[in-house]
């Protein structure tokens, strides 16, 4: 089902077609659902407009364990309001730009902005310049025109963030370097 809605965007309800889930704490199939949590879930946006998934992310019951549990999706991240494929859209955005302008134009806030920005760089294993030919120290301003930044590690050769310094100062950025 898909449908707009004036001002608040586009609405695509999506549910899994299967009627069973894994129990992960003991591996048993099980059919018997306990809840239906419907969550809304932000999106890549899709022509310039807003879009949300409205998922049923079901609890299912396990009748050899007895544990309740919720069924895992690939595409968001538990307890999180927005999909994986979204944040690093967002991540790479703020690469090229500040947190602020991105948590503006993609109406999120600044906090949700910098922990998609931080879930990403903990994704990353621990530095190893070893494997890295270029490396490039990129300053992000929280607010622009207030002089509170980050800077942010990245392999230039991937573009991929490696490290986030919570200042720009540069004994902090040649700790976390030789750390």
């Amino acid at each position: 089902d898909c449908q707009e809605i004036e001002g608040a965007g586009i609405i695509i309800t999506i549910e899994k077609a299967v009627n069973h889930c894994t129990c992960p704490n003991c591996g048993h199939i099980t059919h018997s659902i306990h809840q239906n949590h419907w969550r809304m879930i932000h999106d890549l946006p899709w022509s310039e407009k807003p879009v949300f998934l409205k998922i049923n992310r079901r609890q299912f019951k396990c009748h050899k364990c007895k544990k309740v549990f919720s069924e895992k999706l690939d595409f968001v991240d538990k307890s999180k309001g927005y999909t994986k494929r979204l944040a690093t859209n967002i991540v790479e955005q703020v690469l090229n730009s500040n947190i602020h302008s991105v948590a503006k134009r993609n109406d999120l806030s600044d906090e949700e902005v910098e922990s998609m920005l931080k879930r990403q760089v903990a994704q990353i294993q621990k530095i190893n310049l070893r494997g890295v030919k270029r490396l490039g120290i990129d300053e992000i301003a929280l607010v622009k025109g207030q002089g509170n930044y980050l800077a942010v590690l990245v392999d230039l050769d991937t573009r991929k963030p490696m490290e986030i310094v919570k200042t720009r100062r540069i004994e902090d950025i040649r700790e976390v370097l030789i750390g």
